[in-house]
């Protein structure tokens, strides 16, 4: 497995077990939905992850 977080908020164990009950009887639209969900639960987890960049220093550069 990846290195995803080790704490799973409420609605991404729901749409784990949903994925899972899609998946054990064959239900493929069930399957879908909760992997869209899982998607979005780890994108929005990843975006407030993100570090901003280091500003960067303006250039030295000036005009006459």
């Amino acid at each position: 497995m990846g290195k995803g977080r080790k704490v799973l908020s409420d609605d991404h164990a729901r749409a784990l077990i949903k994925q899972a009950i899609g998946i054990i009887f064959g239900d493929i639209t069930v399957e879908t939905e909760a992997t869209a969900e899982i998607a979005a639960i780890e994108a929005q987890h990843a975006k407030g992850k993100t570090k901003s960049p280091k500003p960067t220093k303006p250039s030295s550069t000036s005009g006459p």
